[in-house]
């Protein structure tokens, strides 16, 4: 796993690329630690995940699980969801940068992620039935709000595989680009959520976060109070100066 900052982006590279990337436990625990330590980062407006190699990552390590007891899986299955859980509720936007294979465990990571831009020629999928198991890293939470139930039924119950094509015509994916063009695309768009007032930003993330568990009501009342918290932000009266100047904002986070 590597971690690296550069200006007011953080790159959190998937590091095992001579299995294609799958994710072991001691990879799980690493992920774990490295979002913590972005939380610390004050710098940091947008993170960045990806794979090294020829994939995002294939999902689980099937070497690992044939070594696993029973009861490691269950003590593994207490510490997948925090991974999971710290990726999607990051204050700063992550955006998952997605070539070759995104399967399983791998494709629940990139699901995690509030934006996910893929090269075209990537696969995925959410394989586990396949395999006599089922998804088990937020997948069966996470891919019907974004495909709707029913396809996410489809597509878990069979464990078919399908094209960044399909995955950005159902809007699973943001942006499905040549490969050549992958990271650029993702440079250009990790820069411009960096250049928005990174407060606002945190509190819009989170309004729209919560927006799926609450009445419609509760989520404009929601909306209101975190707006309020802004009213007084350095921030903000810089957008506003910076507006009424016509010159770019410079952002603090305050």
């Amino acid at each position: 796993m590597d971690l690296s900052i550069s200006g007011h982006v953080a790159t959190v590279t998937l590091d095992r690329p001579d299995v294609l990337n799958a994710v072991n436990t001691p990879m799980y625990r690493c992920l774990l630690a490295v979002f913590a330590k972005i939380e610390e980062e004050a710098d940091v407006r947008c993170v960045v995940v990806r794979g090294r190699g020829r994939a995002f990552s294939v999902g689980a390590d099937r070497t690992e699980r044939a070594t696993m007891t029973v009861d490691d899986l269950r003590r593994r299955r207490r510490l997948v969801p925090r991974v999971f859980s710290a990726m999607y509720h990051c204050p700063r936007p992550v955006i998952a940068q997605v070539h070759g294979y995104a399967l399983g465990g791998g494709l629940e990571l990139a699901l995690s992620c509030d934006i996910v831009v893929t090269a075209e020629d990537t696969v995925m999928g959410l394989v586990e039935t396949s395999l006599g198991s089922m998804p088990a890293g937020g997948g069966t939470q996470l891919l019907p709000r974004l495909v709707g139930l029913p396809r996410a039924k489809e597509l878990i119950f069979t464990g078919r595989r399908f094209t960044a094509a399909e995955a950005r015509q159902w809007g699973l994916v943001s942006h499905a680009v040549p490969a050549a063009d992958l990271e650029a695309t993702v440079g250009a768009l990790a820069a411009e959520i960096s250049a928005a007032a990174p407060l606002a930003v945190a509190q819009a993330k989170r309004a729209i976060d919560l927006s799926t568990q609450l009445e419609i009501d509760s989520g404009v009342q929601l909306e209101a109070e975190l707006y309020d918290r802004l009213l007084t932000s350095e921030d903000r009266l810089e957008g506003l100066a910076a507006a009424r100047e016509g010159r770019p904002a410079r952002f603090r986070g305050r």
